[in-house]
């Protein structure tokens, strides 16, 4: 995971925008993604508190690992280099956090997410978003992509959303050419 945010080139990520109609819908599925994790988290713990855009800290950008197994935590040395990249290249705290989360994620063993058999990885799609040139920022409540805007809401706006059928790079590509 380390290498693969690594090879991110952010300047380009802040500067470019040719994806973003496949950015902004790649964003929507990782909405919806997070969105039936917070569901199926919540069926499976009652007590899990509550996520909604009042409590930014937590939906949508936010450790689904840590909800999954609390004890989660990537190796040091992979986090401490991440951290250190991040710090020179990233230029957004929410990108910072959500590329850690992303590598715990990363780091939960198949005994934790043994309960969840079936459930889509959550991070893929945001990745892709950062990947494929998708600098973001969050205002008034969008997801904004420049030409593109997604709104934000609550987890339960997206979880019965159409999922994202195919997350390809030609697929992507097209829906930009459109």
């Amino acid at each position: 995971m380390v290498q693969r945010i690594s090879s991110i080139d952010w300047r380009a990520a802040e500067e470019g925008f040719e994806h973003g109609t496949s950015s902004a819908r790649l964003m929507r599925e990782h909405l919806r993604r997070m969105a039936v994790w917070v569901r199926e988290l919540q069926k499976a713990q009652p007590a899990a508190p509550f996520f909604d855009v009042a409590q930014s800290d937590r939906w949508p950008f936010f450790d689904l690992a840590r909800y999954v197994e609390p004890s989660a935590r990537p190796d040091s040395e992979p986090a401490a280099a991440l951290g250190a990249f991040l710090s020179e290249h990233a230029s957004s705290p929410l990108t910072g956090r959500t590329c850690r989360a992303a590598l715990t994620w990363a780091s939960l063993s198949p005994r934790s997410l043994a309960g969840f058999d079936g459930l889509p990885d959550p991070f893929e799609p945001l990745l892709l978003v950062f990947e494929r040139s998708g600098a973001f920022w969050i205002e008034n409540g969008f997801i904004d992509f420049v030409a593109s805007r997604v709104r934000l809401g609550s987890w339960e706006d997206h979880v019965a959303a159409e999922p994202l059928l195919s997350l390809d790079g030609a697929a992507l590509d097209a829906m930009d050419r459109a």
